[in-house]
């Protein structure tokens, strides 16, 4: 017991001094976004951009996401680039990130944002919607993760982030697909994390962030069902803790963050 309150006050405290200490710049950084055409990832983009980086616009929503970049280039944050590609087709991936490394250089920063979810009881749901819901939400990042990771390594330079979801604390009814693709996503960036351990000085830095439920139009049609145990967080908040624990260095973070001692709790 005395283990699990020592390990709980650790990461709040640990945390909570990351939040405010200086933060890592993003300027001139090459950061590639996946899901940008709308939501968080549209709010990412901006952020990013308005802080100093290229941004690299990834989505199978090919004018909503050519939206984001026209959106970046307007306010005048600078050129942001638009791909579109359905991340999860492997091959789609990897000629996508070929001809970005070609056009607009190594990415630095990967941000795994793309997600998707079908809300109903799982008998009700068919075979499709099932394996298009792992497909997007968690073999993506597998795929994203093999095409950018070997410039990476080369360079020993470069930031992974994942959105997760606080649904892998606990199961989610009516969402179950959804719920177990952001298991995967845990354990994914867990494993890698220590794997990327074992390359002699690597710096390479991963961080898993799990947003509560931010209020986006996925969320929005969850919430029809489930009002009570789905509260929405505001997109762009989301965004900007994201990229706030991605500057800071931050393995794990949750929104809102104080959902952390839980998440330790828990484990």
């Amino acid at each position: 017991m005395f283990c699990i309150i020592a390990n709980t006050l650790w990461a709040m405290f640990g945390s909570i001094w990351r939040y405010f200490v200086a933060k890592k710049s993003v300027s001139g950084e090459i950061v590639l976004i996946t899901g940008a055409a709308q939501g968080i990832g549209r709010e990412m983009a901006l952020l990013y951009a308005s802080e100093g980086a290229t941004v690299v616009c990834v989505d199978i929503q090919e004018e909503s996401n050519r939206k984001t970049a026209r959106m970046i280039s307007d306010l005048g944050y600078g050129k942001a680039h638009a791909y579109t590609c359905d991340v999860s087709d492997y091959a789609k991936v990897m000629d996508m990130c070929q001809e970005v490394e070609r056009t607009v250089g190594n990415v630095t920063i990967l941000v795994n944002n793309a997600g998707i979810a079908f809300v109903n009881r799982l008998c009700a749901m068919s075979k499709e919607e099932i394996e298009r819901n792992i497909c997007v939400n968690a073999l993506s990042h597998f795929w994203m993760i093999k095409a950018i990771l070997p410039s990476m390594l080369k360079n020993n330079y470069g930031h992974i982030v994942a959105v997760g979801s606080m649904s892998s604390f606990g199961g989610v009814p009516l969402l179950i697909p959804y719920s177990v693709s952001k298991y995967a996503i845990q354990g994914l960036m867990e494993s890698l994390r220590k794997e990327l351990a074992l390359y002699e000085n690597c710096q390479i830095k991963t961080t898993l962030a799990h947003p509560l439920f931010a209020d986006t139009e996925m969320v929005r049609k969850a919430n029809a069902n489930l009002p009570s145990i789905l509260p929405r967080t505001h997109q762009k908040d989301v965004a900007t803790s994201i990229m706030n624990a991605q500057r800071n260095e931050m393995v794990e973070v949750t929104i809102p963050g104080h959902y952390l001692a839980l998440r330790c709790l828990i484990r």
